[in-house]
């Protein structure tokens, strides 16, 4: 059973989006799932998205049209199986202990 369910809107941040992805994907914490929901990037971040989801199969992703950050959380909302969900913003980092510590 999925644990945490960490949802990341993704709109033209191409720059960042692998350093954010790469530090949740090394958390020391193992039972979460990816949502990403990409809302209509023009940057490249639609490919980063799909190299990332065939890395790992934690990872989803959702190509949608541009509808703005709060409805790219609720759509995550609406896919999430955790128990616990965690927002992230596209260009953040996380520490490595961040999942383990919230759950």
């Amino acid at each position: 059973m999925i644990k945490v369910s960490v949802i990341v809107p993704v709109y033209n941040v191409a720059p960042y989006l692998r350093n954010c992805l790469d530090s949740i994907v090394a958390q020391t914490y193992a039972d979460w799932e990816l949502w990403l929901i990409d809302n209509g990037s023009t940057d490249g971040c639609e490919q980063i998205c799909d190299e990332y989801v065939a890395q790992d199969s934690r990872i989803r992703v959702v190509h949608q049209q541009n509808r703005g950050p709060a409805q790219a959380r609720n759509v995550g909302l609406s896919l999430a199986k955790g128990d616990w969900v965690a927002f992230i913003d596209s260009d953040d980092l996380l520490h490595v202990r961040y999942l383990e510590v919230l759950q």
